[in-house]
């Protein structure tokens, strides 16, 4: 019998940081928590839902480094 794959991903209802993949990793398999077993929903579900947070998290980060990144504009020399 082989381990259980777990990934971080926080849970909703429990707050814990660790979900569960399914023992065959499929598109339509089931994640659950690690904890108190809470379905997240279906693989592919939560694949897109991470992959979207990922690039909203990356495009903040963005926006604040270049918010915050000195221009040249009104330097005395």
């Amino acid at each position: 019998m082989t381990a259980p794959i777990t990934i971080a991903y926080t849970c909703p209802k429990c707050g814990a940081g660790q979900a569960i993949l399914p023992p065959k990793i499929e598109a339509a398999g089931m994640v659950q928590c690690a904890q108190c077993d809470r379905q997240h929903g279906r693989l592919h579900e939560v694949q897109k839902e991470l992959a979207n947070k990922a690039r909203e998290e990356g495009s903040q980060k963005m926006q604040q480094i270049y918010r915050n990144r000195p221009t040249g504009k009104n330097r005395s020399f």
